[in-house]
């Protein structure tokens, strides 16, 4: 071989080793400095109150992404919110640290601090987020394989996926006439608990929700921000609604509120398809008087068109005020109250 071909290959080698010393120089300053801000995020949740437990973090991932295993993780708000997980992990890309992701384990106890408790399972749950250079959170997505939600006195509530994805729109407003963040949920294959013998299906193929948050939601205690926010006019619009319960299927989209005992207030324009067979199970399982059924049937036929697919399709308000769930003037059922009491003057936080 040349001289000239070998000096040229030594001094290719050389630029490889240095940039690999280079790239892991760097790595373990980034997984020592990851450390030192999630120690130092810890100590000054602790010093607000908060309970932070977890084990000392192990560095991991080398070399494509910087990662810290936390073991097992336990947090707790001053409010009683509370999470417990068998094991969480943060990773960061190499190139990317705006961008880190929290592995959530496989179980998960949950409290909202107003006497409701949960435990989720789930085959794999992560959470992206995205913070700014200030290091203040922008954004996140939730994303849960076969999730498993059980709670005392409640039956099982599972779907085979999860995907949440949240955004904080800048600059907040105090007011309730600009959206203070947007979201979308997605749950496909949902299993529901339903009373025995009614003959509903127990299956929701598909639920997807796109909508805006108007106002901003104080950073209190759950029940407290959300009675705030409520009764300072904030709304939740709901850009789109899809959900596919054999054998009904609605598209539509609306705004949803809560009244001053925090039970939820909705006004929806909705596409309806499947609605005959709906009605008969209500019927079948007493929910619906055989009288009212009838007149429901025969109301909706009249209105019914064909949508572009020739499909009958019902384009009807939806409407849900004090448990009432009604389909333009035609009452449908009477829904029970959401387990919640809300927070009241002198109250301790929920």
């Amino acid at each position: 071989m040349p001289m000239r071909f070998r000096l040229a290959a030594l001094a290719a080698a050389a630029l490889i080793l240095a940039g690999c010393g280079a790239y892991t120089a760097y790595w373990f300053h980034v997984a020592g400095q990851l450390r030192k801000g999630v120690e130092d995020f810890a100590a000054a949740r602790r010093a607000d109150g908060w309970r932070l437990d977890f084990a000392p973090p192990v560095p991991f991932g080398f070399p494509g992404a910087i990662g810290l295993d936390l073991g097992a993780f336990v947090l707790a708000t001053p409010s009683g919110l509370e999470w417990q997980s068998d094991g969480v992990r943060l990773l960061v890309p190499g190139f990317d640290p705006l961008g880190p992701t929290l592995e959530l384990g496989t179980r998960h106890a949950i409290a909202l601090g107003d006497g409701w408790r949960g435990v989720v399972t789930a085959a794999g749950a992560s959470v992206r987020l995205r913070v700014d250079g200030d290091g203040d959170l922008h954004a996140f997505s939730f994303e849960a394989g076969r999730p498993l939600l059980e709670q005392p006195g409640q039956g099982p509530l599972s779907a085979e996926r999860l995907a949440v994805a949240y955004q904080w729109l800048n600059p907040p407003d105090p007011g309730h006439e600009k959206p203070s963040a947007d979201f979308t949920l997605d749950a496909r294959g949902v299993e529901m608990s339903l009373p025995a013998g009614l003959n509903l299906n127990r299956r929701l193929d598909g639920v997807r929700v796109e909508g805006r948050v108007m106002g901003t939601i104080p950073e209190t205690a759950p029940l407290s921000a959300l009675a705030a926010w409520s009764n300072a006019g904030g709304t939740v619009e709901l850009d789109k609604v899809a959900v596919e319960w054999a054998p009904l299927s609605l598209e539509g989209d609306g705004t949803l509120a809560f009244d001053p005992a925090l039970q939820p207030l909705v006004a929806t324009t909705a596409r309806i398809r499947g609605w005959n067979e709906m009605i008969g199970r209500l019927k079948e399982a007493g929910l619906m008087e055989p009288g009212m059924a009838s007149a429901a049937e025969m109301l909706l036929a009249i209105l019914a068109r064909p949508d572009p697919q020739g499909r009958p399709t019902l384009t009807l308000s939806i409407t849900l005020q004090d448990g009432v769930l009604s389909a333009g003037q035609v009452k449908l059922l009477r829904l029970p109250p959401l387990p919640i009491t809300p927070p009241g003057p002198g109250a301790p936080p929920s």
